[in-house]
Parts: structure tokens; sequence; C-alpha cells
């Protein structure tokens, strides 16, 4: 469909304001000039000038199989040992937040500097988190909304057109990053870089920073990895019972997959329905006033004869939460309460 030269002009000037904020980068590489056989890259950054007005920083292999901190609002050149495996990205830079906002790109094995100095597209593929295309998607159609809200030539189809297929674009394009990679990164936080060898989703810096094995997926064996436990439940990859409920973390999610299904109990809140009663079996109180009490009596992780279900505030689901019916049948003398 032809627009006109006018409607061309304006939305590919828009576009071009996506790419002018990373005109920057491609000045950088022309400064680098990194290729697959480089020499060290701390040995090949920008003259000192240039270094004065830009920070830069370099993580080498090394420093990523060791664990490595991105530090924020910095130009951050990374590389992947080769020897690795391929890596997710949010394995790899360390967090699952939607919130965090960050962007880069990896050159490609045949990296050609001139001409990708020349021309006034990135010379890799990029990378974006789900932060940051939210910030982009959330500004483009602010931008698109300010310079088409006015249709003069315009359809409903041409506008149609334009949101599902916008000119100059820079689109997310990887998840997994290879081995021998080398990137560019900015972020906005601070990011834990580093390899994941023990496959738990939390890589060795993240590791590190939460004291964890990072030889062993399940550091305190509750059944549940190191990387769902931080990252997904927000319990201790530390403590098998994060909560003191008496029930294991692998037992309050027992189907191991780091989200709190509505047939398990929380392993962050020793009382999950809030009905006055753990979720396991724990003592409550000090010295004469101490006592033993719970609903999964045996510890078993599931709903046993005589047991009250610790996922619902009302067992018999009447208007007498399970705390206050096991209280009662303590007061009127029950043995078995």
């Amino acid at each position: 469909m032809a627009f006109s030269a006018s409607l061309s002009r304006k939305f590919l000037g828009f576009g071009t304001l996506s790419l002018g904020g990373l005109s920057l980068l491609i000045v950088g590489y022309a400064f680098f000039g990194f290729n697959g056989n480089s020499s060290p890259l701390a040995g090949r950054l920008v003259p000192a000038a240039y270094r004065k007005e830009v920070q830069w920083r370099v993580i080498d292999a090394n420093m990523v199989e060791s664990g490595a901190t991105i530090p924020p609002d910095t130009n951050v050149i990374f590389t992947l040992p080769g020897d690795t495996q391929p890596i997710l990205r949010r394995i790899l830079l360390g967090s699952y937040d939607p919130d965090v906002r960050y962007w880069g790109y990896c050159l490609p094995e045949n990296y050609d500097q001139t001409a990708s100095v020349a021309s006034d597209r990135l010379p890799g593929k990029v990378f974006l988190s789900e932060g940051e295309r939210k910030a982009r998607d959330d500004e483009y159609k602010r931008q698109l909304n300010e310079r088409f809200s006015v249709p003069e030539n315009l359809t409903e189809e041409d506008l149609n057109q334009l949101r599902q297929r916008p000119s100059g674009r820079i689109e997310h394009e990887i998840e997994t990053f290879d081995p021998g990679s080398i990137c560019y990164i900015m972020s906005q936080v601070p990011l834990a870089i580093g390899l994941d060898p023990d496959d738990d989703e939390a890589n060795d810096q993240v590791e590190k920073e939460y004291d964890t094995d990072p030889e062993i997926a399940d550091s305190d064996g509750d059944g549940v990895s190191d990387g769902r436990e931080v990252f997904f439940l927000h319990s201790s990859p530390l403590r098998r019972d994060s909560d003191g409920d008496g029930l294991i973390d692998g037992l309050e999610d027992i189907n191991h997959n780091g989200r709190i299904d509505s047939t398990e109990t929380d392993p962050t809140k020793w009382d999950t329905d809030r009905d006055g009663l753990p979720d396991g079996l724990m003592k409550i109180g000090a010295g004469r006033n101490t006592q033993v009490l719970g609903e999964d009596k045996n510890l078993n992780g599931t709903v046993d004869e005589g047991e009250s279900d610790p996922r619902m505030w009302s067992t018999l689901k009447n208007d007498i939460s399970d705390g206050e019916r096991y209280y009662q049948c303590l007061m009127t003398g029950g043995s078995d309460c």
C-alpha cells in the first residue's frame, strides 16, 4: 500500500528516534574494534578522553563463568565462555522481574565492523527485558497517537498497518545466548550475570549473593530448586521449612514448580488460610502456655481423615473457622481436637 511521501517521512522520522539513542553504541564499537579473534577486550577500550564522558565496563568470559555484577547506567560489554552450554536470557542475567528495564545486543560471528558503522542498523541481534519492551511499546503508542491523531489521508486500514508494522522499531530477538557470544548491555539496575552449571535456574552470581551451593540444584534439600525458591516462591533456599510451620517447602509446593497452586499451601506463610492454625504442626507459645497444634498432624502434605484442610478457612464450609472450632473442642474437654 502506498502512503504519501509526507506521511512516510513523518513515520520514518519517528522510527529513527528509536535508533538515535543507540548511535553512541555503534560509535563505541568503532573504537573497540571487536572480532572473534581479538586480544583481551580490556585492551581495546575507547581512548581515555572518550572514557571520561561515557562509563564503560568489560566483563570477560572468566568473570562471567565465576559470576559478576553488571552495574546500572553503564555501557557494559560481556563475553560468554566458548565451552559452555546455551543459556536463557533471564538465567544469564539473574532477573525474572517483569518491571526491570535493560536492553542490549550480541554481535554475530561474522561481524563486519566497517559495514556496521556505515549502516544505521544495529550490527547484531537485540534483546530487551520485559520491562523495556513494555516501556517502548507504551512510548510508541503515545507517539503514534500524537502524530496520527488527525486522520487526514489515512484510512483505518492504513493506521492498523502502521501499528502492526512500525518501520525502524527495535524488536526483541534473543532469548538464548550461545557460547562465545560477545554482547553489549545497558541496564537500569544492577544485574547478576553468570552461568548455571547445576541447572537450578539461579546463576552462579545469584548463588553467591544467597550463599547457596552453585554445584547443587537444591542446596537445602527440601525438594524445590534454589532458583525457584529465590525467584518464584520467595522462600529460603537455605531452610527446608522457610515459614517454620513444620512442613518442608517441597511438601507445600508439592509439584516443585515454584508456584503456589490452588491445591497447595504457601511455604512462606505458616497459616496459609488464616484460620489460626499452622499448616503443618508446630509449637505455639512458651513455657506452660506452649501448645503443639496444626492442621497436617502427620506432616505428610495431604489432608487425611481427622485433619482439617490448611488451604480452607473452614473445612466444614460453615461460618466457623478451623481454628475457632479447634479451640471450642479444647474448651469442652475434647480429647482428639
